[in-house]
């Protein structure tokens, strides 16, 4: 198996507090976690966390054996008052460093895909060079997850994110976030995004897509469309050394799906 560092995205675990989430993960046999940033996940993490909270959960994880190695955050840089959301990443970026962790995960901008124009694209791209820079001062990596709408393509986020990346001093520190899934669910196949957007590639998050009634629903990784086989083996030759986080998202059976996404993975690795 090659050297693969696996983790565990957060997003399934939301209705967990974290030292249940942090016992779960090391049940797993993940020594790496990722944990939310959001009012939507007030057990982790949220937008008001203190410097307190931040010290309370590397405690948690510490205790339970598992590292935190990443945040997932949130904001949107589509949004009118964007100078708002470049300070709310900005702290995002200083839990980060506070935590001793390396990635914060966050999105580019909510807006549908018949209102997003050249200007949006400018506005999104200027506000990720500015927490890029941000970043790369305080030690950390920014990874923009595609996520539909302006990111939905492999040539999206690339329009997004290359002039930003070229003009960054060298470790990466904003990148792309790859899920597979996610690119899948939109409607882009996940080989052609990758071979697109490979060189930008700082994290991943990783879970699979089925169809029900033609309607998109996420599984877990070998339950659904995707063929990994190749993809697996195109991020490995690119030299990616980032996290392979596992999202597996319902919470009804997050441990099982984890667990099985982990191990289909770890075949193909």
């Amino acid at each position: 198996m090659a050297d693969v560092k696996f983790a565990s995205a957060a997003w399934g675990f939301r209705e967990m507090p974290l030292p249940e989430y942090f016992g779960a993960a090391k049940g797993l046999g993940l020594d790496f976690v990722e944990v939310n940033v959001s009012p939507l996940s007030p057990k982790h993490l949220t937008f008001e966390a203190t410097d307190a909270d931040i010290e309370a959960m590397v405690a948690q994880a510490a205790d339970a054996g598992v590292t935190v190695v990443a945040l997932a955050g949130g904001n949107n840089f589509a949004a009118p008052d964007v100078d708002a959301e470049i300070a709310r990443v900005r702290r995002q970026i200083d839990m980060v460093a506070l935590a001793g962790a390396q990635v914060l995960r966050i999105f580019a901008g909510w807006v549908g895909a018949s209102q997003f124009s050249d200007a949006t694209f400018a506005q999104v791209s200027d506000a990720l060079v500015q927490v890029g820079e941000y970043a790369a001062a305080q030690g950390v990596q920014v990874a923009v997850e595609n996520h539909g709408g302006i990111t939905a393509t492999g040539a999206q986020c690339r329009r997004l994110l290359a002039e930003a990346v070229a003009s960054m001093p060298a470790g990466m520190p904003l990148g792309l976030n790859f899920d597979p899934a996610n690119f899948r669910h939109a409607g882009e196949d996940a080989l052609s995004a990758l071979l697109v957007t490979g060189d930008l590639i700082n994290y991943s998050h990783w879970k699979d897509v089925r169809y029900e009634d033609d309607e998109p629903e996420y599984c877990a990784v070998g339950e659904g469309v995707i063929d990994w086989a190749p993809i697996v083996a195109e991020l490995l030759d690119s030299g990616f050394d980032g996290y392979w986080a596992i999202e597996y998202e319902t919470v009804a059976d997050i441990v099982r799906g984890t667990r099985d996404s982990l191990a289909y993975l770890r075949e193909l690795v």
